[in-house]
């Protein structure tokens, strides 16, 4: 799939080459446009350089209203991994986190989630490979794990816990109960490379380990066993192309649960759980005691 983005603001396109820029091609289609307007910037009284609202569309739909161009940048990689993603149903695909450790793959499926891919991004940083923030494949025949290239997408109240990356520029505007939207929230991309230990997607890997993440803030954070019939229903609440599999998904999921180490894992606190899952996968015969 291709896309072209056209901005009345330089600097805009130049952030966007700081997480696109590698697939970049000289000439785009105007299938899928994408049109930046970025505001324009006021000068207050000793200097001080606002920058007014932005808005980003898609054709004539109107996909963001901000003011943090990063967020603008992070709206746009979402669209288009939703794009890219629609076309990929010889794959069944799945929300949830993605990574591989000692070439196997674990993933946590779940429902829409703000915080998934700070917990991806903690597991990366934390010596994991990449596949996947909040979407990975899997196939059907081989029942491996295919990652995608496109950046993470950290919500921005998840960002205090990276000091190592940049802050949006601008107020960030989060709605009065951002929980009720889901994963809607602000949001800004994060390049693998700008995370210690992140050194790109991982090759396609097999499924090892299934972990069903619960976030409850404040809770005592560990592993948990899980029933097949659960681990089925969740499983089925977060597939994202149910649609096409249809009675076939079920029987892919049974086989995947059968054949992988299926755990529920309550996250009280971000660090503690990747901290607890890492060390449970680079130690498989942890996961045994639940």
């Amino acid at each position: 799939m291709a896309f072209t983005v056209r901005s009345t603001d330089e600097r805009f396109l130049e952030l966007l080459r700081r997480y696109l820029g590698e697939f970049r091609v000289d000439d785009g289609p105007d299938d899928y446009l994408y049109q930046a307007d970025c505001g324009k910037e006021r000068v207050l009284l000793g200097g001080k350089v606002v920058r007014g609202k932005a808005f980003l569309y898609l054709g004539s739909l109107r996909i963001f209203a901000g003011a943090p161009w990063e967020e603008m940048a992070g709206r746009l990689v979402s669209s288009v991994r939703d794009l890219v993603t629609a076309h990929s149903n010889e794959f069944l695909r799945v929300r949830a986190v993605g990574v591989e450790v000692g070439g196997a793959a674990t993933i946590l499926p779940s429902a829409p989630n703000p915080h998934l891919p700070a917990l991806a991004a903690m597991l990366v940083r934390a010596g994991a490979r990449y596949l996947g923030d909040e979407t990975v494949n899997i196939d059907p025949v081989l029942h491996r794990v295919h990652g995608l290239r496109l950046p993470l997408l950290l919500d921005t109240r998840d960002l205090v816990h990276f000091p190592e990356l940049p802050r949006p520029r601008g107020r960030s505007r989060l709605p009065d109960a951002p929980e009720k939207l889901g994963a809607k929230t602000p949001r800004v991309p994060v390049r693998l490379g700008d995370l210690a230990g992140g050194d790109g997607v991982a090759r396609p890997s097999p499924l090892r380990g299934i972990v069903f993440p619960e976030f409850r803030p404040g809770e005592r954070t560990e592993l948990r066993p899980l029933g097949r019939s659960e681990g089925l229903f969740r499983f089925v609440e977060a597939a994202l192309n149910l649609h096409i599999w249809t009675d076939r998904a079920l029987v892919l999921m049974r086989q995947l649960l059968e054949e992988a180490d299926v755990r529920r894992l309550v996250v009280g606190s971000l660090p503690e759980a990747a901290d607890l899952l890492l060390a449970s996968l680079s130690d498989p015969s942890s996961l045994d005691g639940g």
